[in-house]
Formats: structure tokens, C-alpha cells, sequence
């Protein structure tokens, strides 16, 4: 019974306005009860606005109206000056540090300014940095999950000013090291004294709420459990496993991705009387991290969410590229990330004879490894049975992958990655050969990969340290915890619950990610009746936050034994 559109039920309703006409009338109305003259309608880039301009300028025929995009340089002189970060690299840039306004153009701002001071009337701006270029008496935000925008890309969006952007790779990569920084720090200022918040995940009907409900019914998040909307994307190696489990995507050629716990990519529901009002998840990190994160957390990764869940499935599909992610030095000064891809592999299922490639054969020389793989982009072939060290998984067996760390999930395998960030910094080593579902190779990184392989981390070290490292923390009748890793060189902890009667539990003073492994259906309690009785069935991924502080699990069925895992920071 996996869901599919998890929410946070509304105990008192809000008043929602949908449709961009009721929109607009809801706003004049509002103009006309306050006296607001100047009113900013601040987007996130990748939203359509034209809509929404087009019935403010009906229906405020006395108004200024004017689009934000006016304003900016031309596509190409913001390209030249954001290029620097982008890079010339294929799938990598480096997190840029540029905010949207240093792109407007000053004489058109000062024409702005202008026609601004002898009209009359009211003044609305829309579009990207509207509450920057206006001091607006009302502000509005227009609000997308990147899962939307990713979609929208492939059905051809361009980016914001996007000067030579063509095909979906590029448009992410621009957006990742560019515009989604820029549009997040800009959003973070805005959602905390926003007047109205609008929904815009459905192009066709628009949902605006009062700015006080939205941080009000964000606020219940950091109170209690909850699950994040997933999503399900299809993969050159992705298998049939979630399909048939979770019964979705069936009109797909195959399901690789799951990402059902990355905050920066999902969204959330909130149920408002049969109106669904989705947001990225994001939110509740940027407006209350310390009541979801915890201090300690939100003292280290700041307004990041540490931790992710996402599946990876193969089952009746193909090997995942050999790749590595990189070193936290590396990731530092090659991208300016704040910490890297540190992650593991927890086998959620998989046939008899599955593998997972992990780390190198004993007494590998790096420089012969990496002459090899790079002779095999030209050969399409490449000896991975002299270089590369396999293990035969079985169900509930846990991989640990510190960066450095070559892997790859062989074919047959459902796995639950656990990693440490929510950014894309995976070097492809080695694809088999393939062609990726577009008819186009994937982009191989080893210009990357050879600077952060550790051969180090050989097949000695991984039966040592990284395959199945189980230790038996706590045992009593009905319940076991086992500490499954992740490895010291990794900042998650993760614990196996095993249980059969109702067991109690803590946050560890960070936010917890869990998922429920095995078994049909458990429920989270609350000792101290905080929050209502939340319902978790098999193979979903749901949250905790740190203001829980304690929480309760029990198996529904009497004496039936079921398995979580759980993820925390250390």
C-alpha cells in the first residue's frame, strides 16, 4: 500500500483561491481593503506568468504593469559573466554565488524608476526579483518543486534567460550550479513576510493561500512525522520492481529512480477540505531548520537537509555505471560543495544471483585502472573482472560507500541508497558500453573520477569495513538494534530496528530519516500525545524531525515481526 501523494491533513481549513481570475480579484480586493499601491509578485524562474499578467492588466486597466524580465541584461551578456561557474564540463559546474539582481540592467531600472514615480496608480511588478526592484506594501509568491520543473524542462522550458541551453542535461546543469542557488536564497528571504503564497505545480489551476497559513501549516511539519510526494523517474538500467510493488509508472519502459526523501527535490501535500496546496519540501528547511534539523545539524549543513533516501532499481534490468564520487577536498575546491556524496547501499531486495561492485581488486595500481578505463570509451570494452571487486548480495545486506569508493548495483538488486547529500556529484567511470534511452552515450567523467579513486579500498578492506559491519546494539524480547554504519569516515549513523511489539525511540538530537524495510505496516506514537498516530506501510521512506525528541514504533498485527531503518547525524 504505498502511497503515492502523502500529506498533512488540515485540522482548520484556510481559505484558498483558485484560478488565475480568482487570483486577481482576490488580490485587487485585498489592494482595495488595505490601500497597498505597490504590489511585487515575486516568482521562482520556471514558472509561466504571462497568464497571470495578462488578468491583472484586464482587470487593473489603471495600474502599472510590468514584467521583471524587462529589466535583466540580454541572455548572452548574463551568460558570459555565469559561465565561469558553469564550466566547459559536460555534467559539472561549480555552485555559483551570483544572486539574480546583479543581472539587471541600471539604465532600464532608472527607466523603471522613472515611469514609476509620475504614475499615478498602483504598480505591480511580476517575475524574478519583483520584490527587489519595488518596495511593495503586498507580496506574492509564485512557488514550483523542482521535480515540476525538471518535467517541464524535458517537455521543452527553457531556462531563465537561458542563452544556448538546448537539451535537458544542459538546462539541469544550469539550473543546479545557477538558478536554483540564486531562486533559493531569494526565496528565503521572501517566504518568511510573504502576504499571499501561490501554488503553481498545476499550470492549469493555480492555488493562493494567506502567507500566515502557509508558515502556520508549514510550522505542523517540524511537529510530527511526515512523508515527502515521491517521484519515479525511468533509467537506461532501471528495472520492474517498483512498478509492480508500488504499482506505479506501468506505462513506462522501466522505473531507475525513486526519490521519495530529498526535501530539495519533492514536494509536500497539505489537504485543505479535498484541495491539495504542493510546495517543495525545501520550505520547511528554509523556514524552521532548527525545529526540523535540530541545532546540532542545522550548526553543520546550515538550511541543507543532510540526509537522503532514494531507490535504485535494477530488478530484471541492467548494471548502474561504475562510478565514484569524489573526496570532500575535491568537492570543495573542484565544485564549492559544502560536503560530499558520502553514501551506502541497503539491499531492500534482489534475486538469487545478484552482485555489487565494491571498490578494487587487491594490488591495483590507480594509474593502470584508470589507462583502461579510459582506453574502453574508445574500445567499448573493459576487463571489470580484473580490476573491480563483486560481492553476491542477499536481502537486508548493507554496502557501506565512503567517497573514493568505485560501486555499481549489478543487475537484479532493489536498492535503498542512503547518502549524506542531495547533489549529483557521481563521476561515471565506465557505462558497459551503452547508449542511454535518448540514443546518446552518458556523459563519463573519469577526468574527474581518476583524482579521487582510492585503491586503498580494495576487496581486504571492504570485507573488513564496508560489507555488513553489523553490530548488536540493544537485545530483549521483541526487539533488537543493530548498527549497520554508515563508516567512520561518513557523518550517518544508521540503526536496523527489529521488532515485534511497540519499542521507543529517540531523535539523537538530529532530524531522522527512516524506512520500513520489511513488514506491511507499522504505526509512529506519540508518548506525550504530541502529535496523532501516523500510518507507515512497506517501503516508505517518512521523517522525524528533531522537536519530536521521542517517538514510538509498533508492528500493526498482533506479533508480527517487522524492520526499519533508520538514518541520523551523528
Amino acid at each position: 500500500m504505498y502511497r503515492l501523494r502523502p500529506g498533512l491533513k488540515l485540522k482548520k481549513p484556510v481559505e484558498v483561491t483558485i484560478g488565475i481570475e480568482n487570483i486577481t480579484n482576490k488580490i485587487i480586493s485585498e489592494m482595495n481593503k488595505t490601500g497597498s499601491q505597490q504590489i511585487a509578485i515575486e516568482s521562482h524562474p520556471g514558472i509561466e506568468i504571462s497568464k497571470l499578467e495578462k488578468a491583472v492588466k484586464q482587470h487593473l486597466p489603471e495600474a502599472l504593469v510590468f514584467d521583471t524580465e524587462d529589466l535583466f541584461l540580454s541572455s548572452r551578456d548574463i551568460f558570459k559573466v555565469i559561465q565561469e561557474d558553469l564550466t566547459e564540463d559536460k555534467v559539472f559546474g561549480r555552485f555559483s554565488h551570483r544572486n539574480f539582481f546583479e543581472f539587471i540592467s541600471p539604465i532600464a531600472l532608472k527607466r523603471l524608476y522613472e515611469k514609476v514615480q509620475h504614475h499615478s496608480g498602483p504598480v505591480v511588478a511580476l517575475g524574478v526579483c519583483a520584490s527587489d526592484v519595488i518596495t511593495p506594501d503586498t507580496l506574492i509568491y509564485l512557488d514550483i518543486p523542482r521535480w515540476e520543473i525538471q518535467k517541464r524542462y524535458k517537455k521543452g522550458l527553457i531556462n531563465w534567460k537561458g542563452y544556448k541551453e538546448t537539451d535537458f542535461s544542459e538546462k539541469l546543469k544550469r539550473a543546479y550550479y545557477f538558478e536554483w542557488p540564486a531562486a533559493l536564497e531569494l526565496k528565503e528571504n521572501i517566504l518568511p513576510k510573504c502576504d499571499f503564497y501561490i501554488d503553481m505545480t498545476d499550470e492549469n489551476e493555480a492555488k493562493m493561500i494567506h502567507g500566515s497559513d502557509m508558515r502556520e501549516h508549514i510550522f505542523e511539519f517540524t511537529q510530527q512525522p511526515f512523508r515527502l510526494v515521491p517521484f519515479f523517474e525511468p533509467g537506461v538500467w532501471g528495472g520492474k520492481w517498483m512498478q509492480e510493488k508500488f504499482d506505479v509508472g506501468r506505462d513506462e519502459v522501466n522505473l531507475a529512480w525513486c526519490f521519495d526523501g530529498v526535501p530539495e527535490e519533492n514536494s509536500i501535500i497539505l489537504f485543505n477540505d479535498g484541495i491539495e496546496i504542493e510546495m517543495p519540501a525545501q520550505n520547511i528547511v528554509s523556514l524552521y531548520p532548527k525545529e526540523l534539523l535540530g541545532r546540532k545539524v542545522f550548526g553543520r549543513y546550515g538550511k541543507d537537509f543532510p540526509i537522503r533516501f532514494d531507490y535504485l532499481d535494477t530488478m530484471d534490468g541492467q548494471n548502474l555505471s561504475l562510478q565514484v564520487h569524489p573526496t570532500l577536498d575535491y568537492a570543495y575546491r573542484n565544485f564549492g560543495a559544502k560536503y560530499t556524496q558520502d553514501e551506502s547501499y541497503y539491499i531492500l531486495d534482489c534475486k538469487k544471483d545478484a552482485k555489487v561492485y565494491l571498490g578494487v581488486k587487491n594490488e591495483i595500481e590507480a594509474s593502470q585502472l584508470v589507462s583502461d578505463l579510459e582506453k574502453a570509451q574508445e574500445t567499448g570494452e573493459f576487463n571489470d573482472e580484473k580490476y573491480i571487486n563483486q560481492i553476491s548480495v542477499k536481502k537486508h545486506d548493507h554496502l557501506l560507500i565512503p567517497g573514493g569508493t568505485i560501486h555499481s548495483s549489478g543487475r537484479d538488486c532493489v536498492v535503498l541508497e542512503i547518502s549524506s547529500t542531495p547533489n549529483r556529484f557521481t563521476f561515471k567511470l565506465w557505462d558497459w558500453g551503452r547508449l542511454d534511452l535518448d540514443g546518446k552515450p552518458r556523459p563519463i567523467s573519469i577526468h574527474h573520477g581518476k583524482h579521487v579513486i582510492n585503491t586503498d579500498f580494495d576487496e581486504t578492506f571492504v570485507q573488513e569495513e564496508l560489507y555488513n559491519k553489523v553490530d548488536v546494539m540493544h537485545e530483549q524480547e521483541g526487539f533488537r538494534e543493530e548498527r549497520t554504519g554508515l563508516h567512520e569516515l561518513e557523518s550517518i549513523e544508521t540503526r536496523r530496528l527489529i521488532f515485534s511489539r511497540q519499542i521507543s525511540q529517540k531523535t539523537e538530537k538530529s532530524v531522522n530519516m527512516l524506512n520500513l524495510v520489511e513488514g506491511d505496516h507499522i504505526k509512529v506514537l506519540s508518548p506525550t500525545d504530541q502529535f496523532e498516530p501516523f500510518d507507515v506501510y512497506y517501503g516508505e521512506t517518512f521523517i522525524i524531525p528533531e522537536k519530536v525528541v521521542e517517538y514510538d514504533l509498533v508492528p500493526v498485527g498482533e506479533g508480527k515481526e517487522v524492520m526499519v531503518l533508520k538514518a541520523y547525524i551523528r
